[in-house]
């Protein structure tokens, strides 16, 4: 297996003034090459730093980023060149894509831009389509080194584009045995539940590493199979051990490399149907998800947001002996909700939401973090009951949300 370290540079981050998502972004797309990602850190804009960094790097790929801009803090370059004894010079190729960048936007060179288009000369400069600061590429006893900008979309584009082939290359021409990850995502049943379900599998299967990885939205299994295994065997096993999972766990699945409300989607396009939302303690959050991406309306029709019990009344025709009776929050109110929504917007599914999102306004029979989801699919109702021990009302309501189109996803599915 050939080793990575992720260097991630930045007093920004270090302060909490940006969040650090490169690294876990780059540590994704390593693992899907098949290299193995073993240390991760985050050090400031400090040439000691960085040195130390690098001298205690056992990997045989390291990767940074930040630092290669054209500000005064940006000294990554700088210090890899004194890192590796070689002098900076003027990559010509890049020069000219700086010139063209600025004179694209109409903006006036500085000498700090000039800067940019340095490179060690032992190294190979990598094009920036996004902006001026190319990366870097470096082979250096028997090491390598990668230097990418700190700017998440320019470290994205470089790394696409440039050393993800590289990488692939470097690993084919260096390693023998790796392990290659595939991961298949599910929603709707817990972490134990779910391994519970398929822990036969890991056992016959003593080959594959298997891991559970829970989030909001559901549980993904990832599997990793040494390439070898796969190369040796005459049924991919991968595929072999998806089938026996959907076999296993059904409607549970979610199709293949897709994000829960993605599939979700599909699903409805497939099918041509429509789906409208009720929310009250989500305020909005619920639709504002279904219309993020262009061309929404052809599945979402609209929604309401009934926050008190008078607008619940007023918009969704809920009925003052259910209010009454049960309370705002309660299995019979978001039914009532998704019921009544769905034939105002006159759509194949709807969905509710209603709960005490927190920190305030829990009772001992209704703690916060209380919420109730119903789906309707102008036949049957489903409802699922969340009992959050959060006090955090921004994670309850975005919880909530996930667990929504969840329940949703698993609807449609069964009635496929």
């Amino acid at each position: 297996m050939i080793e990575v370290k992720i260097i991630s540079i930045g007093d920004e981050l270090l302060i909490g003034n940006t969040l650090n998502t490169n690294s876990s972004w780059l540590s994704k797309e390593l693992t899907n090459i098949g290299l193995t990602v073993t240390s991760s850190v985050m050090i400031p804009d400090d040439k000691e730093r960085i040195v130390h960094s690098l001298n205690s790097s056992k990997e045989s790929i390291i990767i940074t980023t930040g630092g290669l801009g054209p500000t005064k803090d940006d000294i990554t370059k700088k210090v890899i060149s004194n890192y590796l004894d070689s002098e900076l010079v003027t990559d010509e190729n890049q020069l000219e894509r700086v010139k063209n960048y600025f004179k694209s936007k109409n903006r006036q060179l500085k000498q700090s831009h000039f800067d940019q288009a340095l490179k060690p000369i032992i190294s190979e400069s990598l094009n920036n389509n996004v902006g001026t600061a190319p990366g870097i590429y470096t082979e250096f006893r028997d090491k390598v080194y990668i230097n990418l900008p700190g700017v998440p979309s320019e470290m994205k584009d470089i790394f696409e584009n440039e050393v993800k082939n590289k990488l692939r290359h470097y690993l084919k021409s260096n390693s023998n045995d790796y392990f290659i990850y595939k991961t298949i995502y599910t929603t709707g049943l817990p972490e134990s539940e779910l391994a519970e379900r398929i822990e036969h599998l890991d056992d016959q299967y003593s080959q594959v590493k298997f891991a559970y990885l829970p989030s909001s939205s559901g549980v993904k299994i990832r599997l990793g199979i040494l390439n070898s295994e796969i190369e040796n065997n005459e049924q991919n096993l991968f595929k072999t051990l998806r089938n026996k999972i959907n076999e296993l766990i059904g409607s549970y699945v979610i199709e293949e490399n897709n994000s829960l409300f993605e599939a979700t989607i599909e699903l409805l396009i497939e099918r041509n149907s429509t789906v409208s939302v009720a929310e009250s303690c989500t305020g909005g959050g619920l639709g504002k998800q279904f219309t993020e991406k262009s061309g929404s309306s052809a599945y979402f029709e609209g929604g309401v947001i009934t926050y008190s019990n008078k607008s619940k009344m007023k918009l969704l025709n809920i009925s003052k002996e259910t209010l009454d009776n049960f309370g705002a929050v309660s299995e019979q109110t978001a039914k009532e909700m998704a019921i009544n929504c769905q034939q105002i917007f006159n759509t194949n599914y709807s969905i509710s939401i209603t709960g005490i999102a927190g920190p305030n306004g829990g009772s001992p029979e209704k703690p916060v973090g209380t919420i109730f989801i119903s789906v309707y699919n102008g036949e049957k109702t489903f409802v699922e009951q969340l009992n959050l021990s959060k006090n955090n009302r921004e994670s309850n309501r975005e919880y909530s949300i996930q667990k929504a189109i969840s329940l949703l996803y698993r609807t449609i599915k069964q009635s496929l």
